[in-house]
């Protein structure tokens, strides 16, 4: 839970109410319109974070994000575009890298929060190597009760548009 916002997935779908009313549901109703949206989840949270008329807290009072901010520098989601410059060492499937084993070094040096797209059935290994990663980075917090100040900066997130202008 947000502060003021209580998101949740029920059978019947995702639901979202803000403290400000039940103004999330012209984006619901959107988001489960029948093939409208194949993957809604990819489009839930960053719909609500840049539409600061929602007055959701956190959401964005900037829009849309600065050019210094999007594509790989849109640190929501690692992505390696077909038309970014950069190599992709496994294959494309709709202009998407799929990241295999290749990418798991890259991956567990960049700054972004998730990374997208690994496929169940396309070098699994590369994929449980990044979960292996993340449990040993989570162990190592709890077990010392702070990040490694060595291996992640708050800063570049602290630095970003949304983070200082927002609701």
């Amino acid at each position: 839970m947000v502060q003021g916002l209580n998101v949740r997935c029920l059978p019947e779908g995702i639901s979202a109410r803000s403290s400000h009313g039940n103004s999330c549901r012209p984006i619901r109703d959107l988001m489960l319109k029948p093939n409208y949206i194949r993957h809604p989840d990819e489009f839930f949270f960053p719909t609500l974070a840049y539409n600061s008329q929602l007055r959701l807290p956190g959401s964005c009072l900037h829009s849309p994000a600065p050019r210094s901010e999007v594509n790989l520098n849109y640190l929501a989601k690692f992505v390696i575009w077909k038309d970014y410059g950069m190599t992709c060492a496994t294959k494309y499937v709709r202009d998407v890298c799929i990241l295999g084993t290749n990418h798991v070094a890259l991956l567990q040096t960049v700054p972004h929060i998730s990374a997208n797209k690994f496929h169940a059935d396309y070098q699994p290994e590369a994929y449980d190597a990044m979960e292996q990663w993340y449990f040993r980075r989570v162990a190592a917090e709890v077990k010392s009760g702070s990040y490694n100040w060595h291996t992640f900066d708050p800063k570049i997130y602290a630095e970003r548009l949304c983070s200082r202008y927002h609701i």
